[in-house]
This record gives structure tokens, C-alpha cells and sequence, in this order.
């Protein structure tokens, strides 16, 4: 199955390889060293343009499923386990993170852990030896326990002077900042309630969704197991509807258990909820590309 036929079925969504790129020089780390750091808006601009083509597979994901959701685990052939995707270098490093998405700093599944691997390898090899280093990060706004992550590189020295450039890579998801802001006189809980709707939609278009639960092993199998464990990390019961393959049921319930734990980190980090609103990046996933000169 090529990779295309992959986010139908599991969601992950093809990200755009339209990205902004914004610069900043002597940025980070201070101090100063001699030589001149690699061009951070280069590589930037070269991850944003650049395409590449990665294969992986579906094992990793296949083994973290409870064997009682396998109808037949050992008749599952290999064949069906591999997966090719095509994209854009900063693409395919935001779709590799958002494979990794994290509620309270536990990993949703790790379906996506052979193409995280992938990805990063052919990244990498695109990267200077020393000197660099790449980070992704997703998270509906600062301060919100789901979230992904990814990096590339090792810490610039204390030393060493630090210059960056950042990708806005879209995230795929539904946008939400709009919204968000004309929640915010409402209070706290209804900006939250839009993030959370929005958040819950990207994670798990229910068209989507809904086809790769009809699917065949082992895509209806995973997709049964990224609902259970959403339920879990959320404490909301979903297997009802995903067994009646409702998914905007199930989305529904996901987003309501999210709503309060989203509000929650909204008061604690922000003075107002206009404020909150204004912060909300469901839409946008930043890569920030790091140099300096060793």
C-alpha cells in the first residue's frame, strides 16, 4: 500500500510543502567562535524545497496492538506491513512528529516509529556532519499536554554562537485560531472546546477514520487501537462507537474528556482567554533549523 493510501486509512495527513521561513541570526546560545556557521536559512530553505522518497513499515505499530484486536496476527504478510511516502524534507519531518503525538507525555501509538526512523536517516543525510541541528514541534499552543516532538543533530557547544531559522509547515489539521478568538468572551472553557473539537478532528478525520476501521488488517486493526488508546489517555470510552464504526461519535466524546484538561492549561498559562486564543497553533507545525560555527 503506498503511503497516500496510508493517511486515508490512518490519518496521518500529507502536510503541504508550502512553508514560511523566517530567519534570526546570533539567536540562542551566546558567545562567539571562529570560523562561520552553516547557513541556517539555507538549510531551512533547502528542507522546505528539497523532496525525498522513504520506506518503512507498519510493525512497530503491529506489535504494540493487544493481540485480542488481531483476528489473525499470524496471517498478517509482511508485505503488507511496508509503506513508501514521498514529500518535501520539512514535510516529511512534520508528518514523521505528528506520528509521535503525546497526551500528558505519553506516546498515542507507535504505528509511525519504522517512518520517524526513516525520516530522520534521510534528513540527516542531507545535513552538514557538525553544526546542525533541526527540531519539530506541534502542540495546539504553548503549554498544552498533547503535543509532538522530534530532533536531528546534538546541542550547539555553551560557547558557540547560535543562528536559526524556523519553517511553518501546515500542520493538516483544521484551523482554529479564528474560532478561538471569537470563543474567547465566552471564557476559558469554550476557547478550549474549539481547540479541543479541532484537535480531536485533525488526529482522526472521521471520513477517514471511518474507512480504515471498514478496512482489512492491519489498518482497521490499528485504527481500532489509536481510538482505544485516545480513550485511555483521555478517560472517555469510545469502544461503543468505534465497534459501530460512528466515528464523529467517538470524536465527540474524545473532545469533551479533552475540553476541561485543555482549559485547565489555558488558566494556568494565560492572563485572559482572548489571550489563550490568540496563542492557539492547531494549523501549524514549526521546524526550527539551528547552525553555528565550530
Amino acid at each position: 500500500m503506498t503511503d497516500v493510501a496510508l493517511d486515508v486509512t490512518l490519518c496521518l495527513l500529507l502536510v503541504s510543502a508550502s512553508v514560511g521561513i523566517v530567519a534570526t541570526a546570533d539567536s540562542g546560545v551566546s558567545g562567539v567562535t571562529g570560523g562561520n556557521a552553516v547557513d541556517a536559512d539555507g538549510i531551512a530553505s533547502s528542507l522546505a524545497t528539497s523532496t525525498a522518497t522513504v520506506h518503512y513499515d507498519l510493525e512497530p505499530g503491529v506489535e504494540n496492538v493487544a493481540p485480542s484486536l488481531l483476528e489473525s496476527p499470524d496471517a498478517i504478510d509482511a508485505r503488507e506491513l511496508d509503506r513508501t511516502a514521498h514529500g518535501s524534507l520539512s514535510g516529511l519531518l512534520a508528518r514523521s512528529a505528528l506520528g509521535a503525538v503525546t497526551v500528558d507525555g505519553v506516546r498515542l501509538t507507535h504505528a509511525r516509529d519504522d517512518f520517524r526512523t526513516a525520516v530522520g536517516s534521510r534528513v540527516e543525510s542531507e545535513l552538514p556532519a557538525r553544526g546542525v541541528a533541526v527540531a519539530v514541534l506541534w502542540r495546539p499552543f504553548p503549554g498544552a499536554s498533547v503535543r509532538a516532538t522530534d530532533s536531528l543533530g546534538s546541542d550547539a557547544p555553551t560557547t558557540a554562537t547560535v543562528h536559526s531559522a524556523t519553517l511553518d509547515v501546515p500542520s493538516g489539521f483544521p484551523a482554529a485560531r479564528e474560532d478561538a478568538v471569537a470563543a474567547s468572551d465566552d471564557g476559558f472553557d469554550a476557547v478550549a472546546r474549539v481547540v479541543a473539537c479541532r484537535t480531536v478532528a485533525g488526529l482522526f478525520p472521521p471520513d477517514r477514520t471511518r474507512l480504515a476501521l471498514r478496512g482489512d488488517e492491519p489498518v482497521s486493526t490499528l485504527m481500532t487501537h489509536r481510538y482505544e488508546r485516545a480513550g485511555a489517555l483521555l478517560n472517555a470510552s469510545v469502544e461503543p462507537e468505534v465497534a459501530r464504526e460512528e466515528t464523529r461519535a467517538a470524536n465527540a466524546d474524545l473532545a469533551a474528556a479533552l475540553t476541561p484538561k485543555l482549559a485547565a492549561q489555558m488558566r494556568s498559562n494565560y492572563d485572559s482567554p482572548r489571550d489563550a486564543a490568540e496563542a492557539v497553533s492547531v494549523g501549524r507545525i514549526t521546524v526550527v533549523v539551528r547552525t553555528w560555527s565550530l
